[in-house]
């Protein structure tokens, strides 16, 4: 695969549109995330065969996958040759703003959800974020993808939940502070998925033009598929009440101190 940070969003995963490489991202040092080893990502059940040889050139070597055991038999993934597959759920049960269940009717989760929470969505949804790092659950399977990352020698790894947005929003502002990277930037990739799954949203809005849903419950369901800055502050924030600050919760939460941290760098990072 070409040393290039723009490969991979030149050859996006049509199965997968939120899929993105990390690589070429700055880091406050002057270095820059090595291209081709971390990619985040929302659900492998979809994905083509170009995209499974996209993966191969990488090459692929681990898929995490933060999904619930519920999450998985409905749309498992894809298995590619050659790739180790880890399960590692960062939650439980997955709440509305995680995942779309499954049922005869497949709106029917969307429209109640809609209309039980207009008007506390994007309360709902920083609380959402909150309890991804301050749950034990939760701050322990962070810790699990961490060990994995520090145990990666050989090939790329990536990461994914159902749409790459929640909890693969908040793995990757830890990981990506862990790699030295300032808070706009991790903001800004964040935000990324607000294009990638622009069409699905517009789409899931479409689906249920015919329910009998306000305008405040349509915002309802525009909430819960958008990246909104709001929502990751929001978990920053309360690593912070907690722990003082990022660096101080991935040292006393996730053992990712400075001897980690310099492993991490000397791997994921470059200066070319």
């Amino acid at each position: 695969m070409e040393n290039n940070s723009l490969a991979f969003e030149r050859w996006l995963l049509r199965g997968a549109p939120n899929a993105r490489d990390l690589g070429g991202l700055p880091t406050m040092d002057g270095r820059m995330i090595r291209p081709g080893l971390l990619l985040r990502s929302g659900e492998l059940a979809g994905i083509t065969e170009p995209d499974a040889q996209t993966l191969s050139l990488y090459p692929l070597r681990t898929v995490v996958d933060f999904r619930t055991d519920l999450e998985r038999e409905q749309k498992p993934d894809r298995v590619l040759p050659g790739v180790q597959y880890v399960h590692c759920p960062i939650v439980q049960q997955a709440a509305a703003g995680l995942t779309r269940e499954e049922h005869a009717d497949p709106y029917a989760a969307v429209v109640a959800h809609a209309k039980a929470m207009a008007g506390r969505e994007r309360a709902f949804m920083c609380e959402l974020y909150r309890s991804l790092v301050t749950q034990e659950f939760s701050i322990a399977h962070y810790r699990q993808f961490f060990a994995l990352l520090l145990a990666q020698t050989d090939g790329a790894l990536l990461y994914h939940c159902t749409a790459g947005k929640d909890r693969v929003g908040v793995g990757t502002m830890l990981l990506l502070t862990a790699l030295g990277v300032d808070w706009p930037v991790i903001v800004e990739n964040y935000l990324i998925t607000n294009e990638r799954m622009a069409a699905s949203a517009d789409c899931l809005l479409t689906a249920v033009a015919d329910y009998d849903l306000s305008e405040s419950e349509r915002e309802v369901i525009r909430t819960f598929d958008r990246a909104d800055a709001a929502f990751l502050t929001a978990a920053r924030d309360a690593i912070a009440e907690r722990y003082g600050s990022v660096d101080a919760f991935l040292t006393r939460a996730l053992g990712v101190g400075a001897p980690e941290r310099e492993t991490l760098r000397a791997r994921y990072l470059t200066t070319e």
